[in-house]
Order: structure tokens, then C-alpha cells, then sequence
């Protein structure tokens, strides 16, 4: 019977983890369209962009998020050790560094030139940007959401798929911002 059980607890996290690779596939699918478009018009507009961005602010937010792909890492080494003080502070910290990318991000377009009905670049910038902004919410609401479990003591040494997952989205996040970053602000 003991070994029914633990079978079924694998099955759920092996469907978990097979449920989240296929949602991080269709989400790499979304930003490459998105970087599609980007480079698509880029090719068929001169003088692309006529306005140009600051990268100071946005290369600082880098630093914040892959801060926090560091603290999200702690958390899933941490949780394997049994330390749920260690692990519910790596992930109420990433939840906090998230948060700080958001309003760096909010503050940042606010101060922008333009809009994204400005041009095209305008409108690719603001929805990569956006929908960059969209997944790191979900990843601090997701935090949260760990970190509320943590504390309910719902999260073990031996329980701790919601970890490795939640960990694995925001680190996909981070690696999506990499190229949004050298896309946008670098590239151009």
C-alpha cells in the first residue's frame, strides 16, 4: 500500500513537471513571435528606432531579476535540506525582487518619449515589454503562492515539486528578459 502511495505522489509530480515544460514551451513560443515581429519590422522600417531608450535603467532591472533568479535557485536547493526559514525568506525574496522590476518597469514607461502608438517600434517595444511584465507578476504572484505554502508547512524536504517548477518559470522569465533586454536596448 505505502508503495501505491508514494507511485501516485510521483505520478502527480512527474504530470506536474511534464504540465509546466509544456506551458513554458507554448510561452517561448509566444516571445519568439513576438521577437519575430520585432526583427519583422525592424527589417521594413527605416530610420528603426528614431527614438532610442535608455538602457541605463532597464541594464540596473537586469541586475533585480537575475538577483532574484538567484534567490528563486536558493530556494530549490534550500527546500532539498529541510530549511523552511531559509526557504520561505529565498522566496519572499524573490516575490520582493520581482516587485521591484515591476515598478522599475511602470516607472520607466511613464517617462518614455513615446507610446506605443508613437510607431511600430513603439507598439513591439511596449508589447514586449508588457508581456515580459505580465510573466514576472505571475511569477511573484506564483511566489507568493509558495511562500504561503511553505509556511502552512504544505512544502517538505520531500515534498517540494511546487518548488522545482516555480523555481524552473522564473528562471525561464529571467532568460526571456535576457533577450528582450539585448533586443530592445542593445540590439535595437
Amino acid at each position: 500500500m505505502a508503495v501505491s502511495v508514494h507511485e501516485s505522489a510521483g505520478a502527480r509530480a512527474s504530470r506536474l513537471r511534464t504540465g509546466v515544460a509544456l506551458f513554458l514551451v507554448s510561452e517561448a513560443c509566444l516571445f519568439g513571435s513576438l521577437f519575430w515581429t520585432y526583427y519583422y519590422l525592424r527589417g521594413l522600417t527605416p530610420g528603426w528606432p528614431a527614438h532610442f531608450p535608455s538602457a541605463t535603467l532597464p541594464a540596473f532591472n537586469t541586475l533585480v531579476l537575475l538577483a532574484g533568479s538567484g534567490t528563486a535557485w536558493v530556494a530549490a536547493r534550500t527546500v532539498r535540506r529541510g530549511s523552511r526559514t531559509r526557504l520561505s525568506a529565498a522566496l519572499l525574496a524573490t516575490a520582493i525582487l520581482g516587485a521591484a522590476f515591476l515598478a522599475v518597469t511602470f516607472w520607466e514607461w511613464g517617462h518614455e518619449v513615446f507610446r506605443p502608438w508613437t510607431d511600430a517600434y513603439g507598439s513591439v517595444f511596449f508589447t514586449l515589454t508588457g508581456f515580459h511584465a505580465l510573466h514576472v507578476f505571475g511569477g511573484v504572484v506564483l511566489m507568493l503562492a509558495l511562500y504561503a505554502r511553505t509556511v502552512r508547512h504544505k512544502i517538505s524536504s520531500r515534498n517540494h515539486t511546487t518548488i522545482d517548477v516555480g523555481s524552473l518559470y522564473w528562471h525561464f522569465v529571467d532568460l526571456i528578459w535576457i533577450l528582450v533586454f539585448t533586443t530592445v536596448f542593445l540590439i535595437r
